[in-house]
């Protein structure tokens, strides 16, 4: 009788301790786009592009799998973001996780683009890491990585675009660099809906009209 009551008590906590990770997520998720520049920003280009987000609908927190690398996906088919609850440890993580899978959805609103064609997904993923933030001085620094000028820009995007695709693609590190040095000048130069890559505020204006964001990548 001791033993199960101690169960049931572990249990308990482990379900409230669940449901408050969950909570903030969420909380995280609504204050990120309500208040992060580069989030609304993507938000309102989604929104220009005829793919309004609706934030409770479209970008949802999930518990993911402990034992892979991965914090957050795009899901094409449900046009869901997923966010990984149990990884989005701060606002700051949130924030570049969701401007990354933006990116994704951003693509996969303007063009017609086939998720199971490898120089496609390789093309979003060298977009996804170049204008999501995540190559930039801080956030290399934040997470371990070594950080220089404009080659080392670029050596960063490849890496972030390889390890990413690999990870969600589960394919071997020499097939991925193929694709991506496939497309890699188009789409590494592709720099929608932004005007050149976001360094600043100034570079957060100028929105693309709606007849400019047909873009092939194939």
């Amino acid at each position: 009788m001791k033993f199960a009551m101690e169960r049931n008590t572990k249990d308990s906590r482990t379900g409230v301790w669940k449901k408050l990770r969950h909570k903030t997520c969420v909380d995280r998720v609504h204050k990120v786009c309500e208040h992060n520049s580069y989030v609304k920003f993507m938000l309102e280009a989604m929104k220009n592009a005829g793919c309004e987000v609706s934030v409770d609908e479209h970008i949802v927190c999930e518990p993911c799998d402990s034992n892979t690398r991965l914090s957050g996906g795009f899901d094409p088919e449900a046009k869901q973001i997923i966010i990984c609850e149990n990884k989005s440890t701060s606002e700051r993580v949130v924030s570049r996780l969701l401007t990354h899978e933006l990116i994704h959805a951003y693509d996969h609103c303007r063009i017609d683009i086939d998720w199971t064609n490898l120089s496609h997904v390789a093309c979003s993923e060298i977009r996804a890491a170049n204008l999501s933030g995540e190559c930039s001085f801080i956030s290399e620094n934040l997470y371990g990585r070594s950080f220089g000028i404009k080659k080392h820009h670029q050596d960063c995007v490849r890496r972030h675009a390889t390890e990413s695709m690999m990870c969600a693609r589960s394919i071997t590190k020499e097939k991925t660099e193929g694709q991506i040095d496939r497309v890699w000048s188009r789409c590494f130069n592709d720099f929608a809906p932004f005007p050149r890559i976001p360094r600043g505020p100034s570079d957060l204006k100028d929105l693309p009209d709606r007849t400019e964001l047909n873009q092939t990548t194939s």
